[in-house]
């Protein structure tokens, strides 16, 4: 399979099962195909198309050839232009080469700082290499030692005050580490497996250290290097998964020659020896790409040449014409689709010839053919030479005459039949791998696009036949076919277990920039951005929950946010929903993709969306991204979005079309759907007692709250949006207004827990004043309206949703009346304000059992401290029992306001309220 770096140039064949090396004749072969020049992905890829609208304009060209017209195709410019462009495509390739390969090396090992799983295995793997050099002198060992711990420790605390400090320290140790290890092994004649694991876990936590640095591709150097100190152990132990993402792709016809190789053996030492044999090969090609690329990410370095890893010698031979054979792709065709898709397969061939009346078998295949007075002898021929011959330019005359068969009859059942076989399918295949002529590459294109579009037998047999889309790999790099190409592709219907490759995701995102023109292939018509979505859906959705997300995050390096924001603000509306869900993929892998989003996002556009699904009574997709656009890590952003979404709707329109949406959406939508509603009311004055939109709001949370429909999902939505409301988010998007509040109360969030600073990763950043001033402003307005408008029948909700909820939504619902505790001080109604710790301190004080989360205990004590301080309502302290004493006097080990709550309790009096703090949060809520 072709390296990433290979975007530039033809995908090298040798080594591979899909090869059509094997045709020859005594002067040309099919195999004589030269690299292709204009297979290139050009310098525009990801940017704006106008840059090179003025040097390369498509130019419709009719193609004559044996005195007909077969087609239309288009071209490049000039001979000139075209040069030009490649000379200035290559270092743009290159670039974009380079920075593919950094973020998913990077990306991986950066893993350790958030995984806990991945993290402890790395270090039980680690731990196993340093015991099993216990002779290695003690400096080496103990240097070992301290570079984990330190790493852990920059982990654990990484947003502390020395961070610089530590991370230096942690390089120094590791590279001293690695220094040892390097003359250890350069003494020694016979090299030291067991120094060897543990030079590769040393880079290996280099990687690490430099991925928190940011230095990502020092960091992705350091990971190659992993691979080539120990190749076997590295693949096999230390980062299998990677190696099986990264670096298989190249290898994988020795994995499918080595399986063939099995199903042959059946003594025990025989079986051994191929494993060998195997293994060495699976290890000398994995090193060997390991250099390559490490090659490739030096600054200034030449490209280096792909390397080539060829098979080992078959003790098993088998004599095939075709290199397109069924039994070299079997195994991968079988791991791809599953066992059953052969009998689908056979039962889709039967069925159109059934339908036909005809019986055509593959033995006497051809005697049919020559026997079916509907077809002129030629094109039998031409048929039977496409099926059967080896040498190229005699197929591809034979294209051009099933072409023009094929037109003039305009696709007639008994050709369609003549054509739909494995072996014309495998044949025509070939040629596309072997050609280099665009006018048979298209011809050859729109002929299987014909009959894949009218038979699902046809789809069945394309991939069949290249499992591995090696072909398409060859067209989607081509400069003038690989928008056809792509249409091609997306009538197969490929999976992702297909595209395991990592230079699919830049050959797409090139058919989404400039697939909107609609393309004919024959009859066939369709634009490839429609390709380019079900190919983006597959990358991103078709695999594990790692690999999509990690899908997610390369198609943020390579530019692709500008690609589906362009298509979000002039696509039809069915493209919007396409593009607002790979937009929402991205979120997932990378939530501070927030930010650019919700600065270059086309408003406008995203409203219109939201409109027809809101009529449509659809899928709320267009929703559910603005929802995640409102969790961005600063207020004044958030402030900044609002505003822009008011001015792009006209003022109160966007009010209208919510509250219609707030009445169509299903039960576990409406929450979400009250947030933006209330955000939205909250730009106005929020003393304003008149608002329809503002009751409706709080009207839904509280209806939520009280429901008993048992849906999780209703309860997951209600969550989420108690903690959106709380205003306070991470760098990722994720809402953290506990953290904050644990702060205020004194906890130290990664004191006893190194878990939980890895679960809520808070943006370290200081905030300004003025972003500080802006979230108790929101917290203000949000407390103002919940605690009168809300009245007592919110209370009373978030109370038993407190104690009955499920456990996110008893969170949520905890951290909320934390929050509001703080402004009290805003009620109106004095009667409220008196009933306000009846219905709330019950269920804090059980918050302070020691069956609870520590930090549930913590804001339940942070809460009642607030309760009692600015309520002054002396009844509560009848509520606080010996055992609850008793908790709290267990809490005051970690929180002061455990202390302080004991101190009131037991002296029966409370401590007044600060007058000047509370005149200044009052002078705040007159100027809202």
């Amino acid at each position: 399979m072709a390296s990433l770096k290979e975007l530039l140039t033809q995908e090298g064949i040798e080594g591979s099962d899909f090869s059509r090396a094997q045709k020859h004749s005594s002067s040309k072969a099919r195999s004589r195909a030269a690299p292709d020049d204009s297979i290139t992905l050009p310098i525009y890829i990801c940017h704006d198309k106008k840059i090179t609208d003025s040097s390369k304009k498509k130019v419709e060209k009719s193609i004559m050839r044996d005195g007909f017209s077969l087609y239309s195709s288009n071209r490049l410019g000039s001979i000139s232009e075209t040069l030009l462009c490649k000379s200035m495509e290559a270092s743009a390739i290159d670039e974009i080469s380079i920075r593919s390969v950094v973020s998913i090396l990077s990306g991986y090992v950066g893993r350790y700082s958030k995984d806990d799983k991945f993290r402890e295995m790395v270090r039980k793997i680690c731990s196993s290499c340093l015991l099993r050099n216990g002779g290695m002198e003690s400096g080496v060992c103990s240097n070992f030692e301290m570079g984990m711990k330190s790493v852990d420790r920059l982990i654990e605390e990484r947003h502390g005050n020395e961070r610089e400090l530590r991370v230096k320290a942690s390089r120094s140790s590791l590279g001293f580490f690695n220094t040892v290890i390097s003359s250890l092994n350069s003494s020694k004649k016979s090299k030291n497996c067991a120094q060897s694991h543990l030079s590769a876990c040393a880079h290996l936590y280099l990687a690490i250290v430099y991925k928190i640095e940011k230095n990502e591709k020092v960091s992705a150097k350091h990971v190659l290097q992993v691979f080539t100190d120990s190749p076997f152990f590295a693949r096999t132990h230390l980062l299998p998964e990677l190696w099986e993402h990264f670096f298989l792709p190249h290898l994988l016809h020795l994995k499918v020659w080595y399986n063939q190789e099995l199903e042959f053996m059946s003594n025990d030492r025989k079986i051994k020896a191929l494993s060998k044999l195997y293994n060495d090969h699976m290890n000398r090609g994995t090193l060997k790409f390991a250099l390559y690329y490490e090659q490739q990410l030096n600054d200034g370095a030449k490209a280096p040449h792909v390397p080539l890893v060829p098979l080992p010698s078959q003790s098993i031979k088998r004599a095939s014409r075709k290199s397109l054979d069924s039994s070299n792709n079997k195994n991968l065709y079988h791991a791809v689709f599953g066992p059953n898709l052969d009998q689908q397969l056979a039962e889709k061939i039967a069925s159109v010839h059934d339908e036909h009346h005809e019986t055509v078998k593959k033995s006497d295949y051809f005697r049919n053919l020559e026997t079916n007075h509907l077809l002129s002898n030629e094109l039998c021929k031409a048929i039977s030479t496409i099926c059967s011959s080896d040498i190229l330019s005699e197929c591809e005359i034979a294209i051009r005459v099933v072409s023009k068969a094929w037109l003039d009859v305009d696709g007639d059942t008994t050709i369609e039949v003549a054509l739909s076989t494995p072996p014309f399918v495998e044949g025509m295949l070939e040629v596309l791998l072997a050609s280099n002529d665009d006018e048979i590459l298209e011809l050859v294109i729109s002929i299987l696009a014909e009959l894949a579009a009218r038979s699902e037998a046809i789809r069945l047999m394309i991939l069949n036949s290249d499992p591995q889309l090696q072909v398409f790999l060859k067209l989607l790099k081509s400069s003038s076919l690989f928008l056809k190409a792509s249409i091609l592709l997306y009538l197969s219907k490929p999976q992702a277990k297909q595209m395991i490759s990592v230079e699919w995701l830049p050959l797409v995102l090139r058919v989404l920039e400039f697939g909107g023109s609609l393309q004919m292939l024959f009859s066939v018509r369709c634009a490839p951005y429609e390709a380019a979505f079900y190919l983006l859906d597959q990358l991103l959705k078709g695999f594990d929950e790692d690999r999509n997300l990690e899908n997610g995050r390369h198609l943020i390096a390579l530019g692709g946010l500008s690609l589906l924001l362009r298509t979000l603000e002039n696509g039809e509306i069915e493209e919007r929903k396409n593009t607002v869900s790979m937009i929402s993929c991205c979120i997932r892998a990378d939530g501070t993709c927030r930010n650019y989003l919700a600065e270059n996002l086309n408003k406008a556009a995203l409203l219109e969306l939201v409109v027809h699904e809101s009529n449509k009574n659809s899928d709320r997709c267009g929703l559910a991204l603005l929802v995640e656009l409102l969790c961005l890590s600063r207020r004044t952003r958030i402030t900044k979005l609002l505003d822009e979404l008011k001015e792009r709707s006209n003022g109160s329109s966007i009010m209208n079309i919510l509250s219609v949406d707030l009445h169509r959406a299903r039960p576990e939508e409406q929450p979400l759907v009250a947030t933006i509603l209330l955000q939205l009311d909250l730009m106005d004055d929020p003393l304003n007692c008149c608002s329809i939109f503002r009751e409706e709001a709080i009207v839904t949370i509280i209806t939520a709250l009280n429901s008993q429909i048992s849906r999780e999902k209703t309860s997951e939505n209600l969550a989420r949006a108690l903690l959106i409301l709380g205003g306070r988010f991470s760098c990722t998007g994720e809402p953290c207004p506990e953290i904050w509040l644990l702060q205020q109360a004194g906890f130290e969030t990664n004191s006893g827990d190194s878990s939980y600073s890895s679960r809520h990763v808070y943006d370290d950043l200081v905030q300004s004043y003025e972003e500080e001033e802006d979230l108790v402003n929101w917290q203000l307005k949000a407390s103002t309206v919940f605690f009168n408008h809300g009245h007592k029948s919110l209370l009373s909700a978030l109370s038993t949703s407190m104690t009955n909820g499920i456990p996110r939504l008893a969170k949520a619902s905890l951290v909320t009346v934390s929050w509001m505790s703080r402004y009290l001080f805003v009620i109106r109604d004095e009667k409220l304000c008196s009933m306000a710790p009846s219905i709330l301190v019950p269920s804090l004080i059980k918050y302070l059992n020691y069956d609870k989360d520590v930090e549930d205990r913590v804001l339940a004590s942070y809460t009642l401290l607030n309760l009692i301080k600015y309520t002054e309502c002396k009844h509560i302290f009848g509520l606080f029992d010996e055992e609850a004493r008793d908790h709290l006097e267990n809490l005051s080990l970690v929180t002061w306001t455990a202390e302080e709550l004991i101190s009131i309790v037991k002296s029966g009096s409370m401590h007044r309220y600060d007058t000047e703090q509370k005149n200044s949060y009052t002078q705040r809520s007159t100027r809202m």
